[in-house]
């Protein structure tokens, strides 16, 4: 039979908010026992009563503020910024993924200061200056598109390569534009880079954002 203390670190770990709350030493223990309580019983097929789950709570803060914190703080480089984006995707087969190498070859896209191409499991899916689209649909010449976005921009996030192996580096850079309500179009990263995709009409609140974290 699992003990108590198990299901109420399970709920804690599902609300960012309860979590730094607890660690933060401002979480009201009695009051938040109560709210779970009725969850705590449902998970362990039993009644537990609030002081129990008052004492885990209690033993887990002092564990969970030893623990490596939820959201680093990640220093980064530098930002940079380019609009005027689009986004082509396009259903992945055999015949578009030879397409891709034509892609490489054409010196217009391999000259463009911003091209990524992502193939994942059923897509292939391009972001690009909108002035070199009709180079991709030349390339991709009989094969509708999925999708295509436009009016895009991004902004390109350069870090330090010793937070490679920093839990949640990316959940704390991505953060603040999620606690602003900034919609995420596309995330691409690389070693030491993470580039978010906005719609163009975002930009100027995501850089805002975005600087005033702090730098190396």
């Amino acid at each position: 039979m699992r003990p108590v203390a198990s299901f109420v670190r399970e709920i804690l770990d599902e609300s960012e908010i309860a979590l730094t709350a607890l660690i933060e030493g401002y979480l009201n223990l009695s009051a938040y026992a109560k709210k779970i309580q009725p969850e705590v019983e449902r998970r362990a097929k039993r009644d537990v009563a609030a002081g129990t789950i008052v004492v885990s709570l209690c033993r887990y803060e002092i564990d969970a503020k030893k623990r490596t914190p939820l959201t680093p703080k990640v220093k980064i480089e530098s930002i940079s910024t380019r609009s005027a984006l689009s986004e082509v995707t396009f259903t992945k087969s055999q015949a578009n993924r030879n397409r891709l190498r034509a892609l490489h070859e054409n010196e217009k896209l391999a000259d463009a200061d911003l091209l990524t191409v992502t193939s994942g499991i059923r897509e292939i899916s391009l972001i690009l200056p909108a002035t070199l689209q009709g180079e991709v649909l030349k390339i991709f010449k009989g094969e509708a598109p999925t999708l295509v976005l436009e009016n895009l921009a991004s902004l390109t996030l350069r870090f330090p390569s010793r937070y490679l192996h920093t839990p949640n580096t990316t959940f704390a850079l991505l953060r603040p534009l999620a606690l602003n309500r900034i919609n995420i179009v596309e995330v691409v990263s690389t070693y030491t880079e993470l580039t978010v995709i906005v719609a163009e009409k975002d930009l100027q609140a995501a850089f805002a954002v975005l600087s005033r974290l702090p730098t190396v």
